[in-house]
């Protein structure tokens, strides 16, 4: 007797337990769900404008940095042909005391016992043919370092 009363407590359970999970799921018969709501469509409608919104703002920001990236991107100097220079390395030009970082695509030169940078090239430089301006190209020192900082360890570079 306790067996069957078991057995048809558990069957009552199951029964009764069912439609609870299918409607938790989503899968019962009601007419409160979202399938064809206008709440529903609003709630799209809004959500598409926003993201709409966010991609704009998200471009215009793209374009911007986009446009300053192409503004301080200078490409290879009109001198490196001449030299058949491949920009994996510093080159120093020993008769002005004036590197060329490739790394950070610039000038470094000395002024007045400092260290300058600058993405143009030096005032002094304008009006010579780095063409055929005398080169070193410096293999020792590492493209991400500062060629500055080997300088007067290196004094060879001078000759």
């Amino acid at each position: 007797m306790k067996k069957l009363l078991s057995i048809a407590v558990g069957c009552l359970s199951l029964v009764l337990a069912t439609p609870a999970l299918t409607q938790a799921q989503h899968r019962g018969h009601d007419d409160h769900g979202w399938h064809g709501s206008k709440d529903r469509e609003k709630y799209i409608r809004k959500r598409e404008k926003e993201y709409d919104k966010y991609v704009r703002e998200r471009d215009k920001q793209d374009r911007k940095y986009w446009k300053h990236e192409y503004e301080h991107d200078h490409g290879r100097p009109r001198w490196a042909s001449a030299h058949h220079y491949d920009m994996r390395h510093h080159v120093y030009f020993s008769d002005y005391k004036t590197f060329y970082d490739p790394y950070r695509g610039g000038y470094v030169y000395m002024t007045n016992g400092r260290w300058n940078f600058s993405v143009n090239v030096p005032s002094f430089l304008i009006n010579v043919n780095l063409g055929n301006a005398a080169i070193r190209v410096i293999k020792d020192v590492p493209i991400d370092r500062r060629p500055e900082e080997y300088y007067a360890d290196n004094e060879d570079w001078d000759d």
